[in-house]
């Protein structure tokens, strides 16, 4: 049996090893807050989205929109005889000097108005030069429409009907395009205009047996 006093050192010596414990372990979870890095500044920057872009300038514009055709409003008959010879010597100087065109178109047939063939030539850029004959006297007769005022020209017509549409492109004081459309109705051996609109927007591509829009151009 030990003494008591070794007892009671044993018994210091254990406590003694406790609380010295608890200290390290104090110091220990001191120092490891003071080292725990602070929290991460958020860097994330806003995004700002960019204003929407203004449409260009130089942007298409948009497609004029036609009225509707009148083929069937002014029917003609078409004419079957024999196709006679355009009348060169009755014409101007245009007319001799898109002689051979003329033959070729009168040689086709009618291909307008019930018995008219209709010539058409370029005559430089954006421009369209016409003409129509009768297949029955060989008379020749210029569009209603065509030569360099009227640019970037259009035409609609069938042989069975004496209607006739023409488009081309226009502008006005502002700039903006505009579409140029006129109706004819051939009364009699003459052009008489029966619709005349300036429409807003680029003139579309127009169905040459149809009168009607058929898509941008």
């Amino acid at each position: 049996m030990k003494p008591l006093s070794a007892t009671m050192r044993a018994g210091s010596n254990v406590a003694n090893a406790k609380v010295l414990r608890h200290a390290v372990l104090l110091a220990l979870a001191a120092c490891g807050e003071k080292a725990a890095p602070p929290p991460p500044v958020s860097t994330a920057t806003a995004v700002v989205s960019p204003p929407a872009a203004e449409e260009a300038s130089d942007a298409e514009p948009p497609a004029a929109v036609l009225p509707p055709a009148a083929f069937q409003a002014h029917p003609a008959q078409v004419y079957t005889g024999p196709l006679a010879k355009p009348d060169l010597a009755g014409g101007g100087a245009a007319v001799k000097l898109y002689r051979t065109r003329l033959r070729q178109a009168a040689a086709r047939g009618v291909t307008f108005g019930g018995q008219y063939a209709v010539m058409i030539s370029g005559c430089g850029t954006e421009c369209i030069l016409g003409f129509v004959i009768d297949a029955k006297t060989g008379h020749v007769m210029p569009l209603p429409a065509s030569g360099e005022d009227y640019r970037q020209l259009q035409l609609a017509f069938r042989p069975d009907s004496r209607w006739m549409r023409a488009i081309w492109m226009g502008g006005n004081e502002s700039g903006a395009e505009t579409c140029v459309l006129r109706d004819f109705v051939l009364d009699k051996g003459t052009f008489r205009p029966v619709k005349d609109e300036v429409l807003p927007g680029a003139c579309p591509e127009l169905g040459v047996e149809t009168g009607e829009a058929m898509g941008p151009r």
